[in-house]
C-alpha cells in the first residue's frame, strides 16, 4: 500500500555527509533535530547566521558541535560541505542556492524556491550549469498522507479526476502577524510563504500544468486594535488576549524557552520585538483566503487557507468518475468511496504520521541523502519549485485585481 515510503525508509544511506546550514530559524530545528537523532547519516559542520548568537543557541539545545558563522561564504570556503541547507527568510534564498552551486554543493533549499521568478530563473541558470543537486522542500509530498493519496489518484482506482479541494487549517499560523512572513517583501504574503505547499500538492495531484487562477484573500480578524499596544509587554488589555506571548514570564517547557531566547536575541541585536501585537503589527498580507485553479487536463482544484481554525490540519477530497477520496493528516486517515457499489476502502496511517509535518519531515531529510548519494533526479526540484511560485504569484495578483488570472 505505501511503496512510496516503504522505499524511502528501506534506503540505506551509503555515508556520513557533512552538512552546512544557512539561516538560524525555525525550519533549522527540523534538521538539527534530524541529525541529532541520526548522527551516523550526517554531521552539522557549520551553521550561517547575520545574528550568531541564534546559531550558537540551536547548537547547545540540539547537543551538536559545529562552527558558527555570520558569513556563508566563509563557511562554505572553511567547512567544505557536502551539501548546504538553506532556512533562511524566503526572499534570501536565491544567494546561497547559487553560491553552493557554483561550488558544486547539493542543496536543499526551504520552501518557496524564492518569491519571485526572476530570482527562481537565477537559481534554475546556476543548478543547470552545476553538477551538483537542487533538491526543493516540499516536504508534504513525503508525507504518508499525501504519498498515498497521490498512489491512490495515479492508480486510476477514483477514474478521470474532477475536482480536488484543498483545505489548511493551521491555528499556530497566527504568528505569521508577528514574524517576517506577514510582509510580502520577505516572504511574498501568505500565498507564497505559507500556500506554495498546497499549490504544489494540487499541481503534483492533478499531473497537468494549471491553465488559470481565481484567488480571493481577507484579513477578517487581525486588524489594529486601539485598545492595544504595538507590543504585549506595553499592552493594557494582556490579561484578556488569548494571543498575548509573556517575554518575561519562563516558558512551559525547554524548546519554548530556548525559541524565546533566540527571539530576545533577534530583539536585541536590531531585529523586531518578540512580542509584537498580531493586530497592531503591521502587515500587508490576510489571515484567510480561498484560491482556484483550472488545469489543462480538465481538473478543477480549490485550495482554502484559514489561520483563524481551532486546530491544525490538512485535509483533501478527491472526486473521480469512479469513486471518491477524504483524506486528513492530523488523524492520519483516508477513505475511499467507490462511487457505484457504495463500498469502502479506509487507510489508517496514524502510526506512520509521527513527527513534523504529519512525518514528512524525516522522510523528506532521508530522501534528499538517498539524493545526493546516488545523483539521482530530485523528486522535487527547481520546475516544481518554480511551478509553485508561478501559481502562488497568481493568486496574488488576483486577489489585487479580482479577476481570473491566465497562466
Amino acid at each position: 500500500m505505501m511503496s512510496v515510503v516503504k522505499n524511502i525508509k528501506d534506503n540505506s544511506i551509503r555515508s556520513k555527509m557533512k552538512i552546512a546550514i544557512v539561516g538560524a530559524g525555525g525550519r533549522t530545528t527540523t534538521f538539527l533535530n534530524y541529525f541529532s537523532q541520526h548522527p551516523s547519516e550526517g554531521e552539522v559542520v557549520g551553521i550561517s547566521d547575520v545574528i550568531p548568537e541564534k546559531a550558537e543557541l540551536l547548537l547547545k539545545y540540539y547537543k551538536i558541535n559545529a562552527q558558527v558563522f555570520k558569513d556563508t561564504e566563509k563557511m562554505l570556503d572553511t567547512v567544505k560541505p557536502d551539501a548546504v541547507i538553506i532556512c533562511t527568510p524566503d526572499f534570501a534564498h536565491v544567494e546561497p542556492s547559487v553560491l553552493a552551486l557554483k561550488q558544486k554543493i547539493h542543496v536543499l533549499c526551504e520552501k518557496p524556491m524564492s518569491t519571485t521568478l526572476e530570482d527562481c530563473d537565477k537559481i534554475i541558470e546556476a543548478a543547470k550549469k552545476s553538477s551538483a543537486i537542487f533538491y526543493l522542500g516540499f516536504n508534504l509530498r513525503h508525507g504518508p498522507v499525501h504519498a498515498t493519496v497521490h498512489e491512490v489518484i495515479t492508480s486510476g482506482r477514483l477514474g478521470k479526476i474532477t475536482t480536488i479541494e484543498a483545505n489548511e487549517y493551521y491555528y499556530g499560523g497566527k504568528t505569521y502577524f508577528r514574524r517576517w512572513n506577514r510582509f510580502q517583501k520577505f516572504g511574498g504574503g501568505l500565498w507564497i510563504t505559507k500556500a506554495c505547499h498546497d499549490f504544489d500538492l494540487l499541481n503534483w495531484m492533478a499531473g497537468a500544468d494549471p491553465a488559470s487562477v481565481y484567488a480571493t484573500a481577507s484579513l477578517s480578524h487581525y486588524k489594529a486594535n486601539p485598545q492595544g499596544a504595538e507590543q504585549c509587554r506595553h499592552c493594557q488589555i494582556q490579561h484578556e488576549c488569548p494571543d498575548f506571548f509573556d517575554v518575561f514570564t519562563t516558558q512551559p517547557s525547554e524548546w519554548e524557552q530556548v525559541w524565546k531566547e533566540i527571539r530576545m536575541t533577534t530583539e536585541k541585536n536590531g531585529g523586531e520585538p518578540a512580542d509584537l501585537c498580531l493586530f497592531n503589527a503591521k502587515k500587508d498580507t490576510f489571515d484567510n483566503g480561498i484560491a482556484v485553479v483550472n488545469y489543462k487536463n480538465d481538473i478543477r482544484a480549490t485550495y482554502t487557507v484559514n489561520v483563524l481554525a481551532s486546530r491544525s490540519s490538512r485535509q483533501m477530497r478527491v472526486i473521480g468518475t469512479d469513486g471518491m477520496l477524504e483524506a486528513d493528516m492530523e488523524h492520519g486517515s483516508i477513505e475511499v468511496i467507490e462511487r457505484h457499489s457504495g463500498r469502502k476502502h479506509t487507510y489508517d496511517l496514524r502510526e506512520m504520521i509521527a513527527g513534523g509535518h504529519g512525518g514528512a519531515d524525516d522522510r523528506m531529510i532521508k530522501d534528499f541523502l538517498h539524493t545526493c548519494h546516488l545523483g539521482k533526479k530530485p523528486k522535487c526540484g527547481w520546475s516544481e519549485g518554480r511551478l509553485a511560485v508561478e501559481v502562488a504569484l497568481a493568486a496574488r495578483e488576483s486577489c489585487q485585481r479580482g479577476s481570473v488570472v491566465k497562466l
